[in-house]
């Protein structure tokens, strides 16, 4: 696949005019591993709590879906408490997005609560 053109040979427009790039090479590094993630998490009982917990001690940042419980106060209370407890003993920080969502953050990452000015 040809993107460029050679910087010498730019004021031509033939095809051999243009270099070859090994698309290849940039896929490879686009798969490499993160050292966090961003995870959208739909919460429908506390049975995930376990494994949401391990998301945050490994660093990742998450987003979570509690509309499917939210007609359960206590759960949600249990949940969010849950939470802030990991959230505590990692450094991170827990808030609401908006009625339905809540992210989660890991050590170092805090979240700024101050709108943005248009």
């Amino acid at each position: 696949m040809r993107l460029f053109k050679k910087k010498e040979l730019a004021r031509r427009e033939n095809v051999e005019d243009y270099v070859d790039l090994d698309i290849e090479e940039y896929v490879e590094l686009a798969e490499e591993e993160a050292r966090s993630y961003v995870k959208a998490v739909e919460l429908t009982s506390l049975n995930e709590m376990p494994e949401l917990k391990k998301e945050i001690y490994k660093g990742n940042i998450l987003i979570l879906d509690i509309s499917l419980i939210k007609q359960d106060k206590i759960t949600v209370e249990r949940a969010i408490k849950d939470l802030k407890r990991v959230v505590a003993d990692v450094g991170g920080d827990i808030a609401g997005l908006d009625d339905d969502k809540i992210i989660v953050t890991p050590t170092g990452i805090r979240i700024e609560r101050r709108k943005i000015a248009k």
